[in-house]
């Protein structure tokens, strides 16, 4: 979250006496904070409350007694401008009139116009939200106090989950499983994190984070203070309880970092996926930042794609986080990177890719260790039942995924006709296509979809199921973007992540 310029204070109330004082209090707190005192404070005050009554009592001899009031306090580094919106009966067009009735808007801005506080004052007709007094003043200094404590709050609250040295004070904290308690606390955690723009929000519900870890969809961890309070969590996901699962939801109270605390979560996460009998785990950080990539390096995990546009651009953190880019698309999506972490050897794989990406891929599963042969003959796709593409789309994310279980006769235009549902019918702002590298067929229904505007974003790793003793199967994950992917802001870690970038973005492999 990029800090404030200004403050934006706003208060709603029906128009009556009685909560005159309510309205004082209001605008005492917004002059003091825009750094008004003594004298001119008090001329102010009592230039907003003539103009908040006169408001009031041209609405009630018009025959509205009580009409909803809404004041508003802007704040920036040059001024206080209060506004002042009725929502009554039209007061005029703002014109004036002289010896005009009360009732006429204009006539309200000249009657408070003489009072010596104000620099600047005029009437704003809004339509059918009702008619708006302004009333703006000079500060007299350009600093806003409170907006430089937010900054500082900020630049202290790193969300991401960067925290790996350990300090003399690590041993004094417990790394533990979840307890049906623990769900305020860890949703808590969440908040303090991304505000209200992390998209699982279910990690805001202490009940749903109870029923999900009950059920298994989550696996939580969570850290202990000496104190006994919750400052940390990290948990494996896996809301199909399938052969693999997420590990992240990683977030550390900013008052506790320094002590190394997410390389014990994290370990704790993976020793749960192996006690599952899990293939592996992934994981997806930001590409905000190239911090969290590192910590998936350090922990022994490989990046296999990058996922341009997969988030929504309103997901943010926080605070500021060392490496982040300072150009961003304000309207793009976000993005992240894909990294995988098997469990034991992975078997042979004989894969089937454009052969344009053979270098990239093949470096990618060296990096992984998993042996590769492109055109090889192995096991195939499992012959099948049921529909040979699906898809799933995540209403959070915005978000489709389109998944092709083995190609068939078709399948390009199965693939073409789905990825056109999801985003003109669900809305998605980015639709992936994975498509099974175990599958002879993939070559062909790749390059046609990359030659018509798709994107390489990489390997989907074990993602494909199977019935045969692989469980599950890797795939090439293209991407589209019906909706404008914040590229600017992404920042790749490592000569593979920076491969895949440019790869994506057309720049390279």
């Amino acid at each position: 979250m990029e800090t404030p310029d200004h403050l934006h204070l706003s208060l709603a109330f029906p128009g009556l006496p009685e909560l005159g004082e309510l309205a004082k209090d209001f605008a005492s707190h917004a002059l003091r904070l825009a750094d008004f005192e003594g004298d001119q404070l008090e001329r102010l005050r009592a230039a907003f409350l003539s103009s908040l009554a006169l408001i009031e009592d041209t609405l009630a001899r018009e025959g509205d007694p009580v009409v909803d009031i809404e004041v508003h306090a802007i704040i920036d580094a040059v001024a206080l401008e209060f506004q002042i919106l009725e929502h009554g009966i039209p007061l005029g067009d703002g014109t004036g009139a002289e010896g005009g009735a009360p009732e006429a808007g204009g006539d309200i801005a000249d009657r408070v116009r003489p009072v010596p506080a104000f620099d600047r004052l005029w009437w704003t007709q809004r339509g059918a939200e009702g008619s708006e007094l302004h009333l703006r003043v000079h500060r007299p200094h350009a600093a806003i106090d409170v907006l430089e404590a937010v900054q500082h709050r900020l630049e202290e609250e790193h969300a991401e989950h960067t925290d790996l040295d350990r300090s003399e004070q690590t041993g004094e904290y417990r790394i533990r499983g979840y307890r049906p308690e623990d769900g305020l606390e860890v949703a808590r955690r969440i908040y303090e994190a991304y505000g209200r723009s992390y998209a699982n929000p279910d990690l805001y519900v202490p009940d749903r984070i109870e029923e999900l870890n009950r059920g298994g969809q989550l696996h939580s961890i969570v850290c202990e203070s000496p104190d006994g309070d919750i400052v940390g969590h990290y948990a494996l996901e896996r809301p199909d309880l399938g052969p693999t699962g997420e590990a992240g939801q990683a977030v550390i109270d900013h008052r506790h970092r320094g002590h190394g605390l997410m390389k014990p979560m994290r370990a704790a996460v993976e020793k749960a996926g192996e006690e599952l009998g899990l293939l592996g785990v992934w994981s997806q950080p930001t590409a905000m930042h190239p911090l969290s990539q590192r910590m998936n390096i350090k922990f022994g995990s490989v990046p296999t794609a990058v996922q341009l546009g997969l988030i929504p651009g309103s997901m943010s953190l926080r605070g500021g986080v060392a490496g982040e880019s300072a150009d961003h698309d304000k309207g793009g999506r976000g993005s992240t990177f894909l990294y995988w972490h098997p469990f034991g050897d992975e078997p042979a794989l004989a894969a089937h890719a454009p052969e344009a990406l053979h270098p990239l891929l093949a470096d990618l599963y060296e990096a992984r260790g998993r042996q590769v042969d492109f055109g090889g003959k192995g096991p195939g796709p499992t012959p099948g039942s049921g529909e040979a593409v699906h898809c799933r789309y995540s209403g959070a994310l915005g978000t489709a995924w389109v998944v092709a279980d083995r190609i068939e006769a078709g399948a390009e235009h199965t693939i073409r006709t789905t990825v056109d549902a999801m985003a003109s019918g669900a809305g998605a702002g980015t639709v992936y296509v994975d498509l099974p590298l175990d599958d002879a067929g993939t070559p062909a229904v790749a390059e046609a979809l990359l030659a018509s505007g798709f994107q390489i974003a990489g390997i989907a790793p074990r993602c494909i199921p199977r019935t045969d003793g692989r469980i599950a199967e890797d795939a090439l994950r293209l991407a589209v973007h019906p909706v404008s992917v914040d590229l600017p802001g992404v920042v790749a870690e490592g000569p593979l992540g920076q491969r895949l970038l440019a790869l994506a973005t057309g720049a390279g492999a």
